[in-house]
């Protein structure tokens, strides 16, 4: 008996002792990979930084695998997109109001792979939302033979100057950017002709994505960075949202006034649009500028333009070297290409060729209303795209986000039948690598009316 006893004593040590040891052995060989990866050449500029700002050795390590990672990661351009067609909308009524058309609106939308629709903004007049089904996408540069989306899941509805929800904005509202988040919509919008800059108010949220029209809605929230913030909402893929310190990225948008108050270039702001936003109380909406130029930090070719002595000179494009961004250049919808370390910046710009001069005649006898190429067709669909490495070093103040450049741009490859290069709006659908883009007015086989046109890129990764 006494000879049982001490065995079950042994064994039941073993139980208490065993797994203690293993995990001890388990954490010292993380600890151990995690050095051994901190001292490699790739990481070495990071791994101070890496330190300084991790709350904890356990982050401080998954930072690190995490960057690894992405380092490994190969940068793409534009030459991993295919063009697989579009989609046209219908120029019916679909409401109450006579804005609850797609006349004259500007595209702004999201794509919900899950109910295979889009949750879109139309007439500019009051700006009202609905859902439509994405009807078959075929693949054609010929418009008038895309299938065309007449199918609403959900009539327009207003919100804007009702009592469903203070925006904020009182006069030259505009939204600029959609997502579907769990169950919830965020909208983002500004005054896009805000002189005085000191606007602050930017999104919104409808509650219930299923139910536009009764669903509450909540605002105004305030994201930090205003209008260099208040534009596309894209996710952060999973594995880089701690890294880069939020769920989501909050960019730029096209088509707003007073640059004095808008990013000279595109933007990324990250932020946690669960913990912020849908599941927060209206009110500021902290975040981290990634990339973001002022108008005293403007994106430049910094090796032709190492000091700015006149920003007007670059901007306009008087010396004719200006190849990357202009007075004319907007930046509508960015994302991350998953498995890659690019952040794909897309929109159009102009006068890199001809110049640009402010309300003169072109070259086709066209008298200009504000800024215009002086030749008329040197306007065009444009992209920049980003090492995503980059705005980690931002993230860790490694560099400031107007030190940061892009490592590719230039023509963004629309089908040469589409006339409108205005690209407004993006959606990047992750389930089924596709890519969705709004160009305003691409519609144009209507006598009087305009509608946006919607297409579709397949991304090959």
């Amino acid at each position: 008996m006494k000879i049982l006893a001490r065995l079950s004593l042994l064994i039941a040590l073993c139980w208490i002792i065993l797994p203690t040891a293993l995990a001890s052995d388990s954490r010292n060989s993380a600890k151990s990979q995690c050095l051994e990866l901190l001292s490699k050449t790739s990481l070495t500029e990071f791994t101070p930084a890496l330190k300084r700002h991790a709350a904890n050795e356990q982050q401080h390590c998954d930072w690190a695998f995490a960057l690894d990672a992405l380092i490994d990661l190969p940068r793409v351009t534009t030459d991993v997109l295919s063009y697989a067609g579009g989609f046209r909308v219908s120029l019916g009524q679909f409401g109450n109001s006579q804005s609850a058309s797609f006349n004259y609106s500007y595209g702004v939308f999201t794509y919900d792979p899950k109910r295979n629709s889009v949750y879109v903004i139309g007439n500019q007049k009051t700006s009202p939302i609905a859902e439509f089904t994405v009807p078959d996408i075929i693949k054609t540069s010929d418009i008038s033979k895309f299938a065309i989306a007449e199918n609403p899941r959900q009539l327009f509805t207003e919100f804007y100057n009702t009592d469903r929800v203070d925006t904020g904005i009182n006069n030259y509202f505009r939204p600029t950017g959609l997502a579907k988040i769990d169950n919830a919509l965020m909208l983002n919008y500004i005054n896009w002709y805000d002189a005085s800059g000191r606007e602050t108010d930017t999104s919104i949220i409808f509650w219930n994505s299923k139910d536009l029209s009764n669903s509450k809605v909540f605002g105004p929230y305030q994201l930090e960075g205003a209008a260099h913030a208040a534009g596309w909402i894209s996710e952060i893929p999973e594995e880089l949202q701690s890294l880069l310190g939020g769920t989501h990225l909050a960019g730029s948008q096209p088509f707003a006034s007073i640059i004095s108050r808008l990013s000279v270039g595109p933007t990324a702001f990250s932020f946690d649009a669960r913990e912020d936003v849908i599941y927060a109380p209206s009110g500021k909406i902290p975040t981290t500028p990634l990339l973001d130029f002022s108008l005293k930090q403007i994106l430049r070719d910094k090796n032709t333009y190492p000091i700015v002595t006149d920003v007007n000179n670059i901007l306009y494009n008087r010396d004719g070297r200006n190849k990357l961004w202009t007075i004319l250049s907007n930046a509508a919808y960015g994302f991350i290409i998953p498995n890659t370390r690019t952040y794909l910046t897309i929109g159009f710009s102009g006068g890199h060729e001809s110049g640009i001069g402010y309300k003169i005649i072109q070259n086709n006898g066209n008298e200009c209303g504000g800024q215009c190429a002086k030749d008329a067709s040197d306007t065009y669909p444009y992209y920049w795209a980003w090492d995503v490495s980059d705005l980690v070093k931002v993230k860790l103040g490694l560099m400031a986000p107007h030190d940061v450049e892009p490592y590719d741009y230039g023509l963004f490859p629309l089908p040469e039948s589409i006339e409108s290069v205005a690209i407004t709006s993006g959606s990047f659908d992750k389930y089924n690598d596709r890519l969705f883009i709004s160009i305003r007015n691409g519609d144009n086989l209507h006598a009087y009316n305009r509608a946006p046109l919607f297409l579709v890129y397949k991304v090959h990764q």
